[in-house]
């Protein structure tokens, strides 16, 4: 009676551990392994943190922002929350300064410039507004200095085509990573990005294998366009 009342208005039930959503999955994995760190890459506002902290998780919380305004909205986020820590800083895979690409949704700012898939698929989202000039670090300079001992990392990137630069800039930390989340492309939404089968063979080259993967966007046809994936490093044992 539950389900046949919840599919009539559109919902269904699931099982949080069988068929998890996103929401779930992450408070799955999160708890699995146990994680004490999260780095997230592309904070923007700070949705991200915002959602640790509403499925309970209380450890710390490193985020990234390199754009002015995105980081004035995420440091009144995270002001009040002592165990989150922010940096006005992009990470890749080498120190240096880039411009990057503000458009008109500041969750679509990126160091590449749009694709034609890109443009016809979110014109009003990737409607350019400016440039502004950002400091990249990697996190193998940014961890070198912090205490890491005992440390189990989920590492969180949404950097909108740069996810992979990310990860190769913490090479160095690779063992340390229990999990991570990044955003594959099917349907490349920015030049000269890599695609699906380049991220996921480079992941899994270095020990991590598919946990999860839910759309983000589609094409109206119903093509996915970009999937949020989870991925566990195969090499380290659950809780």
């Amino acid at each position: 009676m539950i389900n046949y009342i919840l599919n009539k208005y559109g919902y269904e039930c699931i099982r949080k551990k069988k068929n998890p959503s996103f929401k779930s999955h992450l408070f799955n994995l999160l708890n699995q392994y146990p994680i004490d760190l999260v780095i997230d890459a592309g904070a923007n506002h700070g949705q991200f943190g915002s959602l640790l902290r509403s499925i309970g998780y209380q450890g710390e919380i490193l985020s990234f922002e390199p754009t002015q305004k995105s980081f004035e909205i995420l440091s009144k986020v995270s002001s009040c929350d002592k165990n989150w820590k922010i940096y006005s800083l992009g990470l890749g895979d080498k120190k240096t300064s880039k411009s990057i690409n503000v458009f008109e949704s500041s969750d679509f700012n990126s160091l590449l410039k749009p694709s034609n898939i890109g443009k016809i698929a979110f014109k009003s989202k990737l409607k350019k507004i400016h440039t502004e000039s950002i400091h990249i670090e990697t996190l193998n300079g940014i961890l070198k200095t912090y205490p890491l001992k005992g440390k189990r990392i989920f590492l969180k990137m949404d950097t909108q085509g740069y996810d992979l630069n990310v990860f190769k800039g913490a090479n160095h930390y690779y063992s340390n990573i229990s999990c991570l989340l990044t955003e594959i492309s099917l349907q490349s939404i920015y030049m000269n990005m890599p695609d699906y089968h380049e991220t996921i063979s480079f992941y899994e080259s270095k020990g991590f294998s598919v946990s999860g993967l839910y759309p983000v966007s589609r094409q109206r046809d119903g093509s996915v366009i970009e999937m949020d994936c989870f991925m566990i490093n195969t090499k380290l044992k659950q809780r």
